[in-house]
């Protein structure tokens, strides 16, 4: 337990490696010929939680994180067995590695139960992503490596609601696969479907891997301009 902070990366390994279905990518970003945009709409800016974990999509116009929550049981004994030189302040863990300290949900005599939060960047203003519209859903593109994409979908519902879609690799990969070919490597397959190809496997589901986040924060709103005391008469 010496560095904690990587703690969150060594956990991210480990949940990526427990699920043994191959990838789902794609070849190029989607859909082929869906309208560019430039930046998230300002209206779907805000906070969004998952009822369900306590997860959260963060969204500005220009990135949409997605943050996760987990306990992390630490051994003070391991603490001390490693030299960790720590102290607890004010309910947050410090240390030389969490300088920014590390909240502390919990502590026994034993152990110090902290929280930690996982950050995925699903979508940023780089080149190596992609926000287009389709359909009414905003499809987000993050390359991978050459020739390699990661797709996922936002559905709006309402100004309460935000759905987020991602492959469920192997229901999708049978349902893509009953409409076109793909391309198998190391474990990972890769589709390259056309308009009409990726229109048909969202009409079948397709984008199985379903959550529902409901909006806990809204953009801030420009302050109205005061009226003249001419202007009011």
């Amino acid at each position: 337990m010496r560095v904690l902070l990587s703690f969150s990366f060594l956990l991210l390994a480990v949940l990526q490696a427990c699920s043994s279905d191959p990838e789902l990518q794609f070849e190029q970003p989607q859909p082929l010929l869906g309208e560019e945009e430039k930046a998230i709409p300002a209206a779907l800016e805000g906070q969004y939680q998952n009822p369900q974990d306590s997860s959260l999509l963060l969204i500005t116009t220009n990135a949409l994180v997605q943050q996760e929550q987990f306990i992390c049981p630490t051994a003070i004994q391991e603490l001390t067995k490693d030299s960790v030189e720590y102290r607890i302040e004010k309910g947050h863990f410090y240390s030389s590695e969490n300088p920014e300290g590390v909240p502390v949900l919990r502590q026994t005599p034993d152990s110090l139960y902290l929280l930690l939060r996982l950050q995925d960047t699903l979508y940023s203003a780089e080149d190596r992503y992609r926000l287009r519209k389709f359909k009414g859903l905003y499809v987000l593109n993050k390359q991978v490596a050459p020739k390699r994409w990661k797709v996922l979908l936002l559905k709006p519902n309402g100004r309460k609601f935000l759905q987020l879609q991602q492959v469920a690799d192997s229901l999708d990969r049978v349902k893509l696969q009953e409409i076109i070919t793909l391309r198998e490597a190391e474990n990972l397959f890769l589709a390259n479907p056309s308009q009409k190809e990726l229109r048909k496997f969202l009409r079948q589901g397709g984008f199985r891997q379903r959550t529902t986040f409901l909006r806990v924060t809204y953009p801030a709103q420009p302050a109205r301009p005061a009226l003249s005391s001419a202007a009011s008469q």
